[in-house]
């Protein structure tokens, strides 16, 4: 950004000029009018003074200036180049930058037209990704309430005998516009709009349904579910979820709740005493997606995690690299130091769970064993 000083009576563009900048006014006063055809005089449309900006319409839209700007005064201009204005809409929420371009465009009509003219005219347009995306976002809010956001099953295995010790329940969208959706392709829009949290309860009511289907010992297989970084900041969750287990008669071990280092990061003021209070109700905790970032070895001694979920990422390639299986076999050891459980995530074949099994690992889940089913698929599968 630069500063501008005029004199009065300079003209700063004209109508139809191109739009590469717009301009704060620090000080003075600027006159915008519309130069039309055939007129003795210019039409004027605004005055503005300082905490005003203008010709911010051509750097939206990419259109020519739609109207002539003159000092009236000895005016201080501050410049906000195109790129900056640009990439501020880009980085903003869809809505708004759709909302904004809509405007821009009404706008123009409005000043191409003259008073006479002023009439509830139809108008019409594509919808841009933003309105899309309130459309889609209604779309979602339904499905909830219609039942067609449902979870499906994958198994975590004992690697020595392929017995199932208890499942991860992951949310698909079954949209009858849409068809059947898996996670990133509707879960990013759900945590922008908070509708994720309803998700993430609907999720885990029906996912502890399925669990009491299992039996309601502590030793019948347990169920994984995701909350999302939403509910480290909502205090009612630790109550929600021990009502549910009185609702559907389960012990509290039965169930663990899945985080995310990210989320940690991002909530950790907030995550620990949430997780305390959840393990002090003896449900467990896991630490899902370890490896996929800078994985903070603090959050195994300073949070009440009492399962590790190693990412796949850290196993690809495990055969070939000496290096790789020695960092894995630290970390178990360390967990096991740390009385925390170690399942890895994304086994896809023979090869892998026989290393990690040399490793000392003994719990995983992936396409080796089930990749994640519909319920009753899913339980077909386990009891064939």
């Amino acid at each position: 950004m630069l500063t501008r000083d005029i004199a009065a009576g300079e003209v700063i563009f004209r109508q139809g000029d191109a739009a590469d900048v717009a301009y704060l006014i620090e000080a003075g006063t600027i006159q915008i009018r519309h130069d039309s055809d055939g007129e003795c005089e210019a039409r004027r449309l605004a005055r503005l003074g300082p905490g005003e900006v203008f010709g911010e319409l051509g750097v939206i839209d990419g259109e020519p200036r739609s109207a002539s700007a003159i000092a009236e005064t000895p005016a201080r201009l501050v410049m906000v180049r195109a790129e900056k204005i640009q990439q501020s809409i880009a980085r903003s929420d869809p809505f708004f930058a759709e909302l904004m371009r809509k405007l821009v465009g009404r706008l123009r009509k409005t000043r191409a037209i003259g008073d006479s003219e002023m009439m509830a005219a139809l108008q019409s347009s594509d919808f841009g990704p933003g309105f899309e995306e309130v459309l889609r976002e209604r779309d979602m809010a339904e499905g909830i309430i219609r039942g067609e956001i449902e979870p499906f099953l994958q198994p975590i295995v004992d690697l020595r005998t392929g017995a199932i010790q208890g499942y991860e329940s992951l949310a698909r969208w079954r949209s009858e516009k849409f068809g059947l959706m898996t996670p990133c392709d509707f879960l990013p829009l759900a945590r922008r709009t908070g509708l994720i949290r309803r998700i993430d309860l609907t999720m885990a009511d029906r996912a502890l349904n399925i669990c009491a289907g299992f039996g309601r010992d502590e030793d019948a297989p347990f169920m994984a579910i995701n909350i999302s970084a939403w509910h480290l900041r909502d205090r009612t969750l630790v109550d929600t979820l021990k009502r549910m287990l009185v609702q559907h008669q389960l012990p509290p071990r039965r169930i663990c709740v899945e985080i995310t280092e990210t989320m940690l990061i991002d909530e950790t003021s907030d995550a620990d005493s949430m997780l305390a209070e959840l393990r002090d109700c003896g449900i467990r905790i896991a630490l899902d997606d370890f490896g996929t970032g800078f994985s903070p070895l603090a959050f195994l001694y300073r949070l009440p995690i009492d399962i590790l979920k190693i990412d796949g990422s850290m196993v690809e390639g495990i055969q070939s690299s000496p290096r790789q299986r020695g960092v894995l076999e630290g970390l178990r050891e360390l967990c096991a130091r740390l009385d925390i459980e170690v399942i890895v995530e994304g086994i896809e074949t023979e090869e892998t769970t026989g290393t990690l099994l040399e490793l000392g690992f003994t719990l995983g889940q992936g396409t080796r064993f089930a990749a994640p089913r519909a319920v009753d698929e899913a339980l077909r599968k386990a009891a064939s």
